[in-house]
């Protein structure tokens, strides 16, 4: 006998390798690795080894709802993972369970093999409240009772989901003692029928597979309860039949579950606008696997080992369906009118809407505007300086950065800032924080509000976002998008993007619930700055130039006496190009949704033309609209010369201009090949500051004024990044607050208010 023999046959071994709990590692490991797959990810994003650059754990760890984080969101995020360990044992149970017939013989079958699956359960658990526990001290600087309420109501939330399982399965479950009355019934010498066993959604488990002894695995002892060890008896003597019989009602009430989850997501979708619906982004999060867990078990207790080759087909199947609208509507922008014909995008019609009359046109409109902005800020026969601001996308943490930076300057020059700003350009969260100041100002100026200088308002950036699309995403994108809304007399479907701009007005206090047109009249006026809004055109990388104001200059292209070169159009008028289609009745939170569309996260935005136009992140192309400012300069180059005392271009930025080049330490193999992806992904803004920076550095040949460039950076360095997300933390929000007050950029502050004196 072998040394290995020897050990795998002492007492001590056998009691550890044939317990129950250790066989069911084992047989996950083995037979169930997408179970494990998802679980591992679950595990992953709470203990932030994965995401956290984009705040996805961030949404388990600290989670909001109602608008607060407080004890019952974090019992609904525990009773959304309490859902997810009842979804993951009860597919272990259906696709394992034969393999463990004497389970039959036990009281209460799957709760007992619910507790010997501790592992995966348990694991997920504390890891999370370890997790929880030091983010909620060390970073958000919550006290150690607030950290224990909240983690009491996290165990809370798992306790009555599984509490309300135990009772269910505990009432519908039968034993063999059950269903004998209490008197076990001997082997039957009778044939048993061959009647497979029953499991709704899942395949029929042969009759034979139960008592096969080459599938069964040893087991020789089980957890009986938390603390109390049972010997796990043999089936010999039990009548097979009886066996069945508890298996397949055991099945039938396990999958029951799968159905009610389905029924309670479908419910949930119709109850979208009811504000008490809209739990954690977390809870919805763990909805999404949930489910996932639920159909890829179905799909392995059918095709068990041919499994991960029938999900890859279902999805290139469903890839090959999605491009027809009946299974995945197109999102829209709304207002726009989808039922007149499509706007004709040709080279042709290019060429006739961007040409010199019009280029002409639209620049004496906005010289009307440089001459009313011109007598608003001249003192004395003193030129004044005008002002560009630039801002930089990057979700929420921008949003209330630009916010945050622009109002506090703008309050420290008593209202100087704002009111020497001609243009405002930029992308995503960053031109939302602003569209919203400068909505304010305007508010102001019409006595609607008191003083948009209030610090309330910058509160209003701040607020979560993420949690009313995450919710959409699970319980209506994953689905079929059956519910539709009216607006401007059109139908449109309700989709994650309906749901951003839902929130977002609630957020903004309606504020911003405006057509396009609206901002016509007091940007002419020159009673508020002119803002651009600038998405990417997915199909050609054109950007699209979304103003109220007539403003081809900014798509035009003059020709040049000494250049001969057959140049291309970089931008196009989405005034000019779609008219007919309603491009004044745009909602405004609809372009503004367009310019913050990143990957994945919203959907990509159809438009009514021919060839069909999709618009996504203006950062593609320009992060920091710096292109828009300097065309717009170029443009009127003369007016602004004669005008002004020179130009100053403040850029709001989320991180460092100058980056620290990184240090090359050793690659894995993987990290070797994915090199050449992650360097153009991390370096498509860096390229874009050098493009800038180059462009700004030409202006001398053509500009004879004064220009400086003031950075106001917020505080986001590598080693504590905020998430690039719609939702902070309460830390991340006290970070954002407090970058006002960096040295650098109480010397950006200082040094604007001596350039605007």
């Amino acid at each position: 006998m072998g040394f290995t023999d020897k050990i795998s046959n002492t007492q001590l071994f056998r009691k550890i390798f044939y317990f129950f709990p250790v066989q069911l590692i084992f047989v996950h490991i083995k037979n169930n690795p997408i179970l494990i797959g998802i679980w591992f990810i679950i595990l992953a994003i709470c203990t932030r080894m994965v995401s956290e650059k984009y705040g996805v754990p961030f949404l388990y760890l600290t989670p909001e709802y109602l608008g607060e984080v407080s004890f019952i969101s974090y019992t609904i995020i525990g009773f959304s993972i309490g859902g997810f360990i009842m979804a993951f044992n009860i597919s272990s149970y259906i696709t394992n369970g034969h393999r463990f017939p004497f389970i039959a013989t036990l009281s209460r079958p799957f709760i007992k093999y619910s507790l010997n699956n501790i592992f995966w359960s348990g694991t997920l658990i504390l890891a999370y409240l370890i997790s929880a526990f030091r983010f909620l001290i060390f970073e958000e600087g919550h006290s150690f009772s607030e950290t224990i309420i909240f983690l009491l109501g996290f165990l809370t939330g798992i306790c009555i989901m599984i509490g309300i399982n135990f009772v269910y399965f505990n009432r519908t479950n039968k034993d063999v003692e059950k269903l004998s009355g209490g008197k076990y019934k001997t082997a039957s010498r009778q044939k048993v029928k061959s009647n497979p066993i029953k499991a709704v959604l899942h395949k029929k488990v042969g009759w034979e597979k139960f008592f096969n002894a080459d599938r069964e695995w040893k087991v020789e002892t089980y957890l009986s309860y938390p603390f109390n060890i049972g010997i796990a008896r043999s089936i010999d003597h039990y009548d097979k039949s009886m066996l069945k019989q508890v298996l397949e009602q055991n099945h039938l009430n396990a999958a029951l579950f799968e159905i009610i989850v389905f029924i309670s997501l479908i419910g949930l979708s119709f109850g979208s606008n009811i504000e008490l619906f809209n739990i954690p982004a977390g809870a919805s999060i763990s909805l999404i696997f949930t489910m996932f867990v639920m159909v890829t078990s179905a799909i392995h207790s059918w095709f068990r080992g041919w499994a991960p080759a029938i999900i890859l087909i279902l999805l290139l199947s469903f890839n090959f369906l999605s491009q027809y609208d009946f299974l995945t509507p197109p999102n829209k922008a709304y207002g726009l009118n989808y039922d007149n014909l499509p706007a004709q995008i040709t080279p042709e019609t290019i060429q006739n809407k961007l040409n010199k009359e019009n280029y002409q046109k639209d620049s004496l409109h906005t010289i009307n505007i440089l001459e009313k902005w011109k007598i608003k800020n001249t003192i004395k026969d003193k030129k004044p300086k005008m002002v560009f601001i630039n801002t930089t996308g990057g979700g929420m943490r921008s949003a209330l950065w630009s916010f945050c930076a622009i109002q506090y300057c703008d309050s420290i020059l008593n209202g100087k800032l704002l009111r020497q700003t001609q243009l405002i350009s930029g992308s995503s969260g960053g031109l939302i924080g602003l569209a919203y100041l400068r909505e304010l100002m305007l508010r102001e100026k019409r006595n609607e509000i008191s003083n948009f200088h209030e610090s309330n308002y910058r509160n209003d950036m701040a607020k979560d976002i993420l949690n009313k699309v995450a919710f959409y995403v699970s319980v209506n994108d994953m689905l079929l998008r059956l519910q539709t809304f009216e607006d401007n007399g059109f139908t449109y479907r309700k989709d994650r993007g309906y749901a951003f701009e839902k929130q977002l007005n609630v957020n903004t206090r309606g504020y911003l619930n405006r057509r396009l047109s609206e901002y016509y009249t007091p940007e002419y006026n020159s009673e508020i700055p002119m803002l651009i809004v600038n998405p990417t055109i997915v199909n050609n990388g054109k950007r699209l130039i979304i103003s109220p104001q007539p403003a081809s200059y900014l798509s035009y292209n003059r020709d040049q006496k000494n250049i001969v070169n057959n140049y291309l159009i970089e931008s196009l008028e989405f005034r000019r190009f779609f008219e007919k289609q309603g491009a004044n009745d745009l909602q405004f939170t609809s372009a503004l949704r367009m310019s913050s569309t990143f990957p994945y996260v919203m959907p990509i935005v159809h438009l009514p033309s021919n060839p069909e136009f999709q618009v996504m992140d203006a950062g593609l192309r320009d992060n920091f609209g710096v292109k828009n400012s300097i065309k717009f300069l170029y443009t009127f180059r003369k007016w602004i010369s004669e005008n002004t005392s020179g130009v100053v271009f403040i850029q709001i930025r989320d991180s460092q201009k100058t980056p620290k080049t990184d240090k090359q330490e050793k690659q894995t193999f993987i990290e070797t090949i994915s090199v050449p992806v992650r360097t153009v992904y991390k370096n498509i803004f860096l390229t874009q500051d050098y493009d800038h920076d180059q462009l700004l550095q030409y202006m001398n040949e053509w500009y004879g004024n004064n220009m400086e460039v003031v950075n106001l950076v917020l505080n986001n360095s590598k080693e504590k990044q905020l998430s690039l997300s719609w939702h902070l933390t309460e830390s991340e929000k006290k970070v954002t607050y407090n970058s006002i007050h960096r040295a650098d950029n109480q010397q950006a502050f200082k040094r604007i208010k001596e350039l605007l004196k």
